[in-house]
C-alpha cells in the first residue's frame, strides 16, 4: 500500500455539497469518476464527518471498521478511528487529529440521577441501568470495561445493556436508560449532563499512559491496552485525501462538538 500522508498532500477546494447520507455501498471499487470520497468512520465521530464536505459516510465502531476493510467488505478512500491501533492492517500512516475523555452520562430525570451526580461509582448500585458499547466492537467499549477493571469495579457492568456506539447517546436521552459510559463528545452533541470520571481511569491524560496501559482487552485479533484516547485518520486511495484534510484540521468543528485538539495537532504517525 502507497503511504499517503494527509498533511503532506494539498486539499482541492471545498464543493458546495455536503457530507451527510449515509453510504450502503462503501464496499464497492474507488472509481475515477465517483463524485464523493467514501469515509467509514467510528461511530463516535458520525456527526463530525457528516458535516465535512466532499464525501459519504458510514459509521460503525472503530474494531468493525478495522475487520470490515481487512476483510475486504469495505473499500473506502479514508478511514478515521478512535484508536490508532486499529489502524494496523488498514492503512500504513495515520494522521492524529482530536482526542477525547470517558464520562459518565446519565437520565436527568431518572430515579437516580441524584446519587450519580454525588458519585459516580453510583452506577454498581443495584437497579441502575447502565448502558454500554460491545468491546468486540469498538474501543469504547473496551475502555469502558478497562475503566471499570483500573477502578476495581468490573461487577459494575454486570447486567449492563449493549448497545451499538451509534445509538447509545439516544437511547440515555429517551429515557430508556440511568446512565451510560460515553465519550465527552457524545454527551456534548446529544445534550446530555454528564458527570467527569477519574483521570487515572478516563484515558484523557498523556501523563498516565503508563498507569492506563496497565489494563488490557484481548479482541480476538489483537490485545489492546490502555492508552490515552487519540482519534486518527488514514487516507487509502487519492480521492480520499481531500476529505480526510478537511476533517483533521477542522479544529473548530471539532472542538465545537466536544473533542479536545492539543497543541501540535494534527500530526502524522507511522502505523504498526
Amino acid at each position: 500500500m502507497r503511504r499517503r500522508s494527509v498533511l503532506g498532500l494539498a486539499g482541492g477546494a471545498a464543493a458546495t455539497l455536503t457530507g451527510g447520507a449515509l453510504a450502503s455501498t462503501l464496499g464497492g471499487e474507488s472509481t475515477p469518476d465517483a463524485p464523493e470520497a467514501r469515509a467509514l468512520v467510528a461511530g463516535s465521530l458520525l456527526r463530525v464527518a457528516r458535516s465535512v464536505p466532499d464525501g459519504t459516510v458510514e459509521a460503525h465502531g472503530s474494531a468493525a471498521v478495522n475487520r470490515l476493510v481487512r476483510e475486504g467488505a469495505r473499500r473506502p478512500d479514508a478511514v478515521a478511528l478512535a484508536d490508532p491501533v486499529l489502524f494496523e492492517g488498514v492503512c500504513d500512516q495515520a494522521t492524529l487529529f482530536a482526542t477525547n475523555a470517558l464520562v459518565l452520562a446519565y437520565d436527568p430525570d431518572g430515579p437516580h440521577a441524584d446519587a450519580i451526580r454525588t458519585d459516580w461509582r453510583a452506577v454498581a448500585d443495584p437497579g441502575v441501568r447502565v448502558g454500554r458499547t460491545d468491546p468486540e466492537n469498538d474501543p469504547l467499549g473496551y475502555r469502558t470495561v478497562m475503566a471499570m477493571d483500573l477502578a476495581g469495579l468490573g461487577g459494575a457492568l454486570d447486567g449492563s445493556v449493549v448497545l451499538r456506539e451509534v445509538d447509545l447517546a439516544s437511547v440515555l436521552a429517551g429515557g430508556r436508560l440511568d446512565a451510560a459510559f460515553v465519550y465527552r463528545s457524545m454527551a456534548v452533541q446529544h445534550d446530555l449532563p454528564s458527570v467527569p470520571l477519574p483521570a487515572d481511569i478516563d484515558f484523557s491524560d498523556p501523563d498516565r499512559a503508563e498507569a492506563y496501559a496497565d489494563a488490557s482487552y484481548d479482541l480476538p485479533e489483537r490485545t489492546v491496552r490502555g492508552a490515552p484516547i487519540r482519534y486518527g485518520v488514514g487516507v487509502r486511495t487519492d480521492r480520499g485525501t481531500s476529505w480526510a484534510r478537511r476533517l483533521a484540521t477542522g479544529t473548530d468543528r471539532l472542538r465545537e462538538a466536544g473533542f479536545t485538539v492539543p497543541d501540535g495537532y494534527p500530526r502524522d504517525v507511522p502505523v504498526g
